[in-house]
């Protein structure tokens, strides 16, 4: 299969995991949002390592221990994105994630020695001017700070899970990385109203579902794929935002965000057409 059809579903299933996650965002807090998310999550990935066809492969104690690590981003990484959610739009919050992407690159260049060109550094250029706008425009910085914290943390932790993913399989990586939010989310915020919050959560089984499916496909990718062309799975997200904010969740921006968000789209496509084209 194509990185192309790799992106479409990949992009396609985390998106669906991102709407419900917004429908829960107004309901419950981020903490208990995890929580649950997370018991479904490893449930789901324990099924996907018994009826995967894949060799079951466990890394190197080295190697083991960058997925855990990715893990530990990832769960930070969603406890800001549905921070950020709580108070920013839904097309901000997953336009300024996307820019995240250009962290895979700079991942690259650090261990696989990929050369930065000058477009690589207009890309840049444009998003964080894209992101500055908004930061400039909004009254209350905060759902900014999550959100970039987020695309941040979910960077460095996807981009890194390619080096694990050469010798270890997709199920296994996807029940590693799970349990670690599940233990980060069992450590952390209240659980004096575990069951009723627990009846809250009918939205967080599709989060789960969605999430397991997006990222097996995903650690599937990273062992066919280079990390350079991984970010290019990203861009599907910028058109899914904004059609979502605008059709289901009604939201209306400002000119402001959509001069920000159109920076971060130029920066985009400058990315994924020029620099990996060069």
């Amino acid at each position: 299969m194509s990185i192309f059809w790799y992106a479409l579903l990949v992009n396609t299933a985390y998106f669906t995991a991102d709407l419900f996650i917004k429908f829960s965002s107004t309901q419950q807090n981020a903490w208990e949002i995890l929580r649950f998310r997370s018991i479904y999550a490893v449930l789901l990935s324990l099924v996907l390592l018994g009826i995967s066809p894949e060799q079951l492969q466990i890394p190197a104690a080295s190697q083991l221990a960058i997925l855990i690590g990715c893990g530990l981003l990832n769960a930070f990484g969603l406890y800001a994105y549905i921070k950020a959610l709580q108070s920013l739009h839904f097309a901000n919050v997953s336009v300024l994630g996307i820019a995240g992407a250009l962290i895979h690159y700079a991942v690259a260049a650090i261990f696989q020695h990929s050369v930065l060109g000058i477009w690589f550094y207009i890309a840049s250029l444009f998003c964080m001017a894209g992101i500055g706008i908004q930061w400039k425009k909004q009254q209350s910085n905060s759902g900014l700070i999550w959100a970039v914290s987020g695309a941040i943390a979910w960077g460095f932790g996807y981009a890194l899970l390619s080096f694990p993913m050469q010798t270890c399989s997709a199920s296994f990586a996807t029940f590693t990385t799970e349990c670690c939010l599940l233990v980060v989310a069992l450590l952390m915020g209240s659980h004096s109203s575990f069951v009723v919050a627990f009846k809250q959560s009918k939205y967080l089984f599709g989060v789960a579902f969605f999430t397991i499916l997006g990222s097996w496909l995903l650690n599937i990718s990273y062992a066919q794929f280079n990390l350079n062309a991984m970010g290019f799975m990203q861009l599907a997200f910028f058109p899914y935002s904004l059609l979502a904010g605008f059709f289901i969740f009604k939201e209306k921006l400002s000119r402001s965000e959509w001069l920000g968000i159109g920076l971060i789209g130029i920066g985009l496509v400058v990315y994924f057409l020029l620099v990996e084209a060069a």
